[in-house]
């Protein structure tokens, strides 16, 4: 046998072998369920939840045997626009394949329940609307855990699909994971405007600014004159927040859950010549350079 032969002998042998490696490798990922497949056990999809989490996520679990692969296979199917939220019950080991196909197929063993928390809404209020879809909520215990997480003010406002088994800590956990992601997308990198120091003034004020303006030029106008009304270390005198009428600054605790617009005006004030302004009968602000003005706007359009 010549060089060349014995050569190109040796490629094809090493060739088959990678070959037949990778099938056999191929063939244990596929066809071979985990010898520690958790049966008996719901796995949960949740809102917003990318592909590559619920694939890294099986594998942790010990669902699937390679994440990369679970990816693969439902992309190739057109199956990653189409993995349901839900809970998915697994009563006996499922190869990859059929993994796939009981994610993809649009129906999950435990339906989400949704629930639409407003801006604005206070802790208690939020736990309130959950108790409505979710009979086994316990509010007692949700106000724990948002006291315990110190979530007030982070129970990001938005839609939310729960389990029915949903946990109180768990859904804490949701909505604040929820704020911190909204809050990193909209602000990061952004000035706090003075005086105000941290974060969490950021949210106290633009908690403020839920209850006392409706639409978002009034929210960026009263939030100027708030702003205006610290540095002068002036009481805030503010109706949502009675305290603010005894005592100077921001209120203690920080009195609702404000949304995405309410931060933003906090972010993005209009600088004015107001110092007051009040909501009319008819739903619309009227603004004051003086106290006097503000009393003439009080007999004008609140008597």
């Amino acid at each position: 046998m010549s060089f060349f032969k014995k050569i190109l002998t040796g490629i094809i042998v090493i060739t088959a072998g990678i070959v037949v490696a990778l099938s056999i490798h191929v063939y244990n990922i596929t066809r071979v369920v985990p010898v520690d497949f958790p049966i008996g056990k719901t796995f949960i999809i949740e809102e917003d939840e990318s592909l590559r989490s619920i694939s890294v996520r099986l594998e942790k679990d010990h669902y699937i045997s390679s994440a990369l692969l679970f990816r693969l296979w439902v992309s190739s199917i057109g199956g990653d626009r189409h993995v349901q939220l839900g809970g998915y019950f697994f009563d006996k080991p499922y190869v990859l394949g059929a993994i796939v196909k009981k994610l993809t197929s649009g129906k999950s063993d435990m339906p989400l329940v949704s629930v639409t928390i407003p801006e604005g809404s206070t802790s208690y209020e939020v736990a309130t609307l959950i108790k409505k879809v979710l009979p086994n909520f316990s509010i007692d215990i949700f106000g724990e855990k948002v006291f315990a997480q110190n979530a007030d003010g982070r129970l990001f406002p938005s839609t939310y699909f729960l389990l029915p088994s949903t946990t109180e800590e768990r859904i804490v956990s949701i909505m604040t994971n929820t704020f911190e992601k909204k809050y990193a997308e909209e602000f990061k990198g952004a000035t706090l405007p003075q005086p105000l120091k941290n974060r969490e003034e950021i949210i106290s004020l633009a908690a403020i600014l839920e209850g006392e303006a409706k639409t978002p030029e009034d929210m960026q106008i009263v939030a100027g004159i708030l702003l205006k009304r610290l540095d002068k270390n002036m009481a805030l005198q503010v109706d949502v927040a009675p305290e603010t009428y005894k005592t100077k600054g921001l209120p203690i605790t920080i009195i609702n859950n404000p949304g995405i617009v309410a931060m933003h005006a906090v972010f993005n004030p209009i600088s004015t010549d107001y110092l007051f302004y009040l909501t009319g009968k008819d739903g619309t602000m009227h603004y004051a350079k003086t106290f006097t003005e503000h009393k003439q706007n009080i007999k004008k359009y609140l008597k």
